[in-house]
């Protein structure tokens, strides 16, 4: 479904609409299958055979949740072998973020993209991020059930966008250099009139995803802006920010803690030592989690 140019604050320029809805007109975040699937984790007197039987009614679906499942991202030890047993074992909640998160690993491969290379340097981006927040949300005990992956895959989905829409010209956009600086921000909205986390969330909310998930998308280069998840929208930007520094380096040398000011705002939101314990376990989740995403690639 396409969003209007308008969802409820979040607006893009009229001309960038157009040119979306021409490029990325056809794009759905979720099959309808799998929005129904959400809605229904969500209702507190949701039964398992209810649940599954509507994620069986697609059977990529089915079988691209039963994957993820069996991932590093869940690490389940024995193997999953069905929803009923993902079920069982994850909850309603992380079954729900393995929903938004097969979906949204099936829609970035099927995007038209006029340049391969994007797609990969972006997958790549997009699930190392991911997989340092499975880490990081466990290393702080920050209590995210598969949001932190959710949102960590999610978080520059309108660096996509951008990509779809502007076709050769994206690379005068986003040079894709990964790094960390507001004047980044500022050449998109010259450029573009917007930049990727307002362009991401706009198509997010459009899209009916969690308000989480698109205030991750909103502000996860501004996470001290996040008003209603500011703890998640913290880790994310944490990772975002360790991620950045391995796709430029290809690694975790040379990466400075202190940098990180995700970190600090995860503190102050509530997670109990946070800013020290990042700085004992920094560099091994980052190796960790770039072994981690280069399996995942092959999903």
């Amino acid at each position: 479904m396409m969003a209007s140019a308008v969802e409820n604050d979040l607006t893009i320029p009229g001309p960038l609409w157009e040119l979306v809805t021409r490029k990325a007109g056809d794009l759905n975040m979720l099959p309808a299958v799998a929005t129904q699937a959400v809605e229904i984790a969500n209702d507190p007197n949701c039964s398992i055979d209810r649940f599954t039987a509507v994620i069986n009614r697609d059977s990529k679906l089915a079988a691209d949740i039963l994957k993820l499942a069996n991932s590093a991202a869940y690490s389940p030890g024995t193997p999953i072998l069905s929803l009923n047993q993902a079920v069982v074992r994850l909850g309603f909640r992380q079954c729900k973020n393995l929903i938004l998160s097969s979906s949204m690993t099936a829609l970035m491969k099927k995007m038209t993209l006029d340049q391969e290379w994007v797609r990969e340097i972006l997958s790549r981006h997009a699930f190392i991020t991911a997989m340092l927040g499975v880490h990081l949300n466990k290393a702080l005990a920050a209590g995210f059930q598969g949001e932190e992956f959710t949102g960590g895959l999610m978080h520059d989905f309108g660096r996509l966008l951008f990509a779809v829409t502007f076709g050769e010209q994206f690379s005068q956009l986003d040079p894709l250099e990964f790094e960390e600086s507001p004047e980044t921000l500022d050449r998109e909205r010259q450029l573009a009139g917007t930049d990727h986390g307002s362009l991401g969330a706009w198509f997010a909310q459009g899209n009916r995803l969690p308000a989480s998930l698109v205030e991750v998308v909103r502000y996860h280069h501004q996470p001290e802006l996040a008003q209603d998840n500011p703890r998640l929208v913290a880790l994310v930007a944490s990772c975002d920010h360790m991620a950045n520094h391995i796709q430029r380096t290809d690694g975790a040398d040379g990466y400075d803690p202190e940098t990180n000011e995700g970190i600090r705002i995860l503190e102050r939101s509530g997670v109990r030592n946070a800013i020290p314990r990042f700085r004992e376990v920094h560099g091994r989740i980052m190796e960790i989690a770039q072994s981690d995403a280069l399996a995942m690639l092959s999903f």
